[in-house]
């Protein structure tokens, strides 16, 4: 109950300090707010991604969960079988989140996405479905949640994602030094300060001009305030978008450094 209030807290907080349209002047962050933010056009896709939601939301049987994240220590390995309904309920991206997924992706068109975190694949299909010319790499600690995630792929015929099983910090230098260059990285797994700070670090040697980061729950602990913080403080970082759940960053060098609060 206290965190909640906290939270709510929080919440206001950010409202009281959102710009309005009126006051975003640099071209390039009203482009986005106008033609990514404020987009509301639907997508056929969107009701086959939460057709499937809804069929993980009704499964009862329980698989192994090998968690590697922020809650890595609640519980033994050994000892952690969760529902798949109970896991889709808490680790999947809102329907509003992955409809802004999809409309990132779609809009700015990237090539090499990474996801740090695919869960059932909720997020990975609304960004795969976006641009389906991408090549996106999603890496996760389960198998089991990742044979689920892969059977999802594979029923809306999602031919452009890998799936990568292991421990991010060793998964993740491999697939960059692949990638050579990576256009977007999703940063939706182990919401701790160190870690996270630490896979901003190994992304930040493969980035281009064009280059997006975003970083969901930055509001989802301190840790996870003060990683956003520091992110968004990087000298390499020109623009900063809060939307409270999710920050995002450009390094499009023609750009002032400036940093955004928007309302979502």
């Amino acid at each position: 109950m206290i965190e909640k209030v906290k939270r709510v807290g929080l919440y206001i907080s950010h409202v009281l300090k959102v710009r309005s349209k009126f006051r975003i002047h640099s071209p390039f962050v009203y482009s986005f707010y106008k033609d990514v933010l404020c987009d509301r056009s639907s997508s056929p896709v969107f009701e086959q991604i939460e057709h499937i939601r809804k069929d993980l939301l009704s499964r009862y049987r329980f698989i192994k969960k090998v968690d590697l994240g922020a809650r890595s220590g609640d519980m033994p390995a050994s000892q952690r079988f969760v529902r798949v309904r109970d896991i889709a309920k808490s680790s999947s991206v809102t329907r509003r989140k992955g409809e802004l997924l999809y409309r990132i992706v779609k809009y700015y068109k990237p090539r090499t996405i990474i996801e740090l975190g695919t869960s059932f694949g909720i997020s990975t299909m609304y960004m795969a479905a976006g641009y389906r010319n991408c090549h996106l790499s999603t890496i996760e600690g389960c198998k089991d949640t990742v044979n689920i995630a892969k059977h999802n792929f594979n029923r809306l015929g999602l031919s452009n994602v890998v799936e990568v099983v292991g421990n991010f910090d060793e998964k993740l230098p491999v697939l960059l030094d692949e990638a050579g260059t990576v256009d977007l990285v999703f940063f939706d797994g182990n919401h701790k300060l160190e870690a996270t700070l630490r896979y901003f670090d190994h992304c930040l040697e493969h980035v281009t001009n064009n280059t997006i980061f975003l970083f969901d729950d930055i509001n989802w602990s301190p840790g996870m305030k003060s990683a956003w913080h520091n992110i968004r403080e990087h000298p390499s970082v020109k623009v900063s978008i809060d939307l409270f759940s999710m920050g995002i960053v450009f390094f499009r060098k023609e750009l002032s450094k400036e940093d955004f609060i928007l309302r979502f």
